[in-house]
Formats: C-alpha cells, sequence, structure tokens
C-alpha cells in the first residue's frame, strides 16, 4: 500500500536536498497505522536524503512515498473442470478485456497519469554589480570593461573624405571586378538551377519507367 507525504526542503546541497515531512503523517499514522520509525524500531520524524535531475529550491514542494505491508485475504475455489468428460467444454468468466473487445467499448483513460510537456519559465540572473570602492581595489584585468555606448557621433565618422585621382581610379577598378564578379556568379546560378531541372525530370522519368516495367 501506497501513501503520499508532502515534504519541503531542509537544506539545498547542489543537486541533493535534505528534505523533512511536514503534513499528512499524522492523518497518515491514524488511518493506516503507519509512521517512520529507525532501523531500531524507534519511533518519529526524520530527514530524508534525496537527489533529483536538475537544482531544486527550498521553497519547492517535494512529495515522499511511502509504502506499508497489507494482508490479503486468501480465497480458494475450487474448480472441477479435470472431472468433466473431454466431450464437454468449460468457460471461465469472461476477463474486462474480452467484455470491452465484444461490447466495443474503449480503455478509460485517466487524464491526470498523461505524461504532460515539461514548461520551465527561463530563469533570468541580474547583472554582477560591483561597487565603486571595489573597482578601484581590483586589478585592470578583472575590471569591468563594460562600456556604454556613446549615442554622439564621433568627428572623423562625420568628417567628408576626398579621394585623389589615384584613389578614384583605383576605387572604379574595384568597382569594375565586384559588378564582373556579381554577374558571374549569377549566370552560374541559373545554370546550376536550369542543371537541378534537367537532373530531375530525368529522375521522374526513369521513376515512370520502372513502375510500368514492375506494372
Amino acid at each position: 500500500m501506497k501513501e503520499n507525504s508532502e515534504s519541503r526542503g531542509f537544506k539545498v546541497l547542489g543537486k541533493r536536498v535534505l528534505v523533512v515531512a511536514v503534513e499528512n503523517m499524522a492523518a497518515t499514522k491514524q488511518e493506516i497505522g503507519s509512521e517512520p520509525r529507525k532501523k531500531g524500531g524507534i519511533p518519529g520524524e526524520g530527514i530524508a536524503r534525496c537527489t533529483f535531475e536538475d537544482k531544486i529550491l527550498t521553497s519547492d514542494i517535494v512529495f515522499l512515498r511511502a509504502w506499508t505491508q497489507v494482508e490479503i485475504s486468501c480465497f480458494f475455489n475450487p474448480l472441477t473442470t479435470a472431472l468433466q468428460p473431454h466431450e464437454q467444454t468449460w468457460q471461465g468468466m469472461k476477463t474486462v478485456a474480452e467484455l470491452r473487445k465484444e461490447h466495443n467499448l474503449p480503455i478509460p483513460v485517466n487524464k491526470g497519469s498523461l505524461y504532460k510537456p515539461i514548461e520551465r519559465k527561463l530563469r533570468k540572473f541580474n547583472p554582477l554589480v560591483i561597487p565603486k570602492s571595489l573597482q578601484a581595489a581590483l586589478p585592470f584585468a578583472s575590471k569591468p570593461k563594460e562600456i556604454p555606448s556613446s549615442r554622439r557621433l564621433l568627428l572623423e565618422s562625420r568628417r567628408v573624405v576626398f579621394m585623389e585621382r589615384h584613389e578614384r581610379e583605383v576605387h572604379k577598378l574595384i568597382q569594375h571586378y565586384q559588378l564582373l564578379r556579381k554577374a558571374k556568379l549569377e549566370k552560374r546560378k541559373h545554370k546550376d538551377a536550369e542543371k537541378r531541372r534537367v537532373l530531375a525530370a530525368e529522375r521522374v522519368n526513369k521513376q515512370q519507367v520502372s513502375r510500368k516495367r514492375q506494372s
């Protein structure tokens, strides 16, 4: 027999946590006479060490499952089928699966037992803030290098640049080469697309011929 006990974290050690039961323990003890015990049989509250796949917080609720021994009553039903003649046939009680199959009944589904996608909220950590008094004592390699971007444009970015005659000729030649390269790439792109189209048509024709031969 299984019992649930709602517990809370006592101390978190990475992915391991020490938990202690806080609810449902008194009711469980009164209903089925089960309570935490030590190895020597001394009853009392205890702390359990649990390991999880991910880190948890002390505010998380942990559900502990305990098991208790239940005595099952013995049931005996004698069958005399072995004493019957061979001409007679015997059929026992139909199972639930056979009854559902005959009456075309679906298997009941408990929505609470279905797996649901786990949606975890993205944890957002606050940026590290170092006091100015501590920044002054830190070495240069450990000081924060975050410099706020200035909205004012620098003088070099606003200055107009006039090229000389030789620079204009070089710039014009580079633009001409870039234009030729762009045209060459565009031509190659169209050629590859046409080649792929022809290959696709040939593949379709081969498939049709093979299907006709098989039929």
